[in-house]
C-alpha cells in the first residue's frame, strides 16, 4: 500500500478534529487526517472476561434463587429485584462483551437512548395492562 491509501497511520498523532482518540469524531484516514493506531491497552484481557463471566453466573444463580421465593416475599419486590439484576447483567454484557466501553461515545449514547426508550415503552404498556386487564 502507498502512504496515501493507508487506513491507519502508525503515529501518536490525534485526529484532525482535535479530540482524543477514545472519543474523537470519525474522520477519513489519509495524509490530512491521520488515525492513531490503537494498541491492545484499551481492550480487556482474558482475565477480565472470565471475571465478568463469573459475576454473570453468580447473578444468574441469585436470580434463580429469588424466583423460588415466590409466596414468601411480596411479588412486587421480586419483580423489582429481578429487574435490577437483569439491568446489571445487561450493562455488564453490553459494556464488556459488546465492547461498548471502548466504542465511540456517539454509539454509546445511541445505544443507551434506545434502551431508555424501550424501557419507557415497556413501562407504559405494563402500566396500562396492569390497570385495565388485571383489575377485571
Amino acid at each position: 500500500m502507498t502512504e496515501s491509501t493507508d487506513l491507519v497511520t502508525l503515529s501518536d498523532e490525534t485526529p484532525a478534529t482535535g479530540e482524543d482518540a477514545s472519543g474523537g469524531a470519525v474522520v477519513p484516514a489519509g495524509d490530512q487526517h491521520p488515525v492513531p493506531a490503537h494498541g491492545d491497552a484499551d481492550h480487556p484481557g482474558p482475565r477480565q472476561y472470565v471475571l465478568i463471566a463469573v459475576v454473570l453466573v453468580i447473578l444468574t444463580g441469585v436470580e434463580v434463587a429469588v424466583s423460588y421465593l415466590e409466596g414468601h416475599i411480596n411479588s412486587n419486590v421480586i419483580v423489582v429485584v429481578l429487574a435490577v439484576m437483569a439491568a446489571i447483567k445487561f450493562f455488564l454484557v453490553a459494556a464488556w462483551y459488546m465492547h461498548m466501553k471502548q466504542d465511540s461515545s456517539l454509539f454509546r449514547r445511541m445505544f443507551v437512548g434506545g434502551i431508555i426508550l424501550a424501557c419507557f415503552v415497556y413501562g407504559v404498556v405494563l402500566f396500562f395492562f396492569s390497570s385495565t386487564v388485571l383489575k377485571s
